[in-house]
């Protein structure tokens, strides 16, 4: 768990998810969100500003957490009443190349009775594909160690 942190109900349920997500297993993460669950990327994609999840939350789900070797590098993690933000790296073997990508990012949850109702990424989506390394990424966060992997 996390380093000189006593996690709560809420905290633990992100890392499970994030866990979930790494292991592939889209049924108990769908088993932590409600059922007006929504993802939105605070960053434009093509011509679409801030793209969200579809009504098809389960096949996302599934496209997604097939990626295997995915590994979150945890930074920070703050909390109010029902929010949870995680400031973590988030790294990934591309499925046909092999080639690992790093994502700096801040995930900010909201949560409905003990579910995960409404999330947003915030990202910069070019910084997913320029190859950084982790000795980059390590001299930005310098004086932020890293609290807990999950790979």
């Amino acid at each position: 768990m996390l380093m000189n942190m006593t996690n709560s109900q809420n905290t633990k349920l992100i890392l499970d998810i994030l866990r979930n997500e790494v292991d592939g297993d889209t049924a108990s993460a769908l088993e932590k969100m409600s059922q007006d669950y929504t993802m939105t990327w605070m960053y434009q994609k093509g011509d679409e500003f801030f793209p969200k999840t579809t009504p098809h939350l389960e096949s996302e789900l599934d496209e997604a957490y097939i990626i295997r070797g995915r590994k979150y590098d945890i930074r920070n993690i703050t909390e109010s009443e029902d929010v949870v933000m995680i400031e973590l790296i988030e790294s990934y073997p591309d499925p046909e190349t092999g080639k690992i990508y790093r994502t700096p990012q801040v995930i900010v949850l909201e949560l409905v009775g003990g579910k995960i109702r409404t999330g947003r990424h915030y990202c910069d989506p070019r910084l997913s594909f320029a190859d950084l390394t982790e000795e980059q990424i390590d001299s930005v966060l310098d004086r932020t160690p890293t609290k807990l992997v999950i790979e």
